[in-house]
């Protein structure tokens, strides 16, 4: 074990504990689109038009796609980190869960599937 092992190990733990925060932030950030879209979507007296819909869809899309994305990215490193955990005697580290197994992977599909429902909604009102 030399000391590159090591910091390559604690490189690649302290990414992915920043991806994995940034992946939640982006759940918090959901949260607060959807706060203003209901703030909007309540405070509008004669109700909302297809343009706020398609920017909702927009939005909600453009989180999934940085989730997805983020996701891969934790999934790739996880295999380094697995690789350098054991050389460095951390037999511990496990397999990142992907696709159906994972709650992320669901929480993004049920934003995409939102964002795309917000997007045809949207268009709909916008041309009748």
């Amino acid at each position: 074990m030399s000391d590159q092992q090591i910091e390559i190990y604690r490189q690649r733990y302290e990414t992915f504990r920043h991806l994995d925060r940034l992946r939640w932030q982006m759940a918090q950030l959901l949260v607060a689109v959807l706060s203003a879209a209901a703030l909007i979507f309540r405070t509008s007296p004669d109700g909302v038009g297809g343009t706020f819909w398609l920017f909702l869809g927009l939005a909600f899309l453009t989180i999934a796609v940085v989730m997805n994305r983020i996701s891969q990215g934790i999934e790739k490193n996880g295999v380094v980190l697995k690789e350098f955990g054991s050389a460095v005697g951390d037999d511990r580290v496990p397999r990142t869960s992907s696709g159906w197994q994972s709650v992320t992977h669901w929480l993004t599909l049920a934003i995409a599937i939102g964002g795309l429902g917000c997007l045809i909604f949207g268009l709909s009102e916008l041309k009748g």
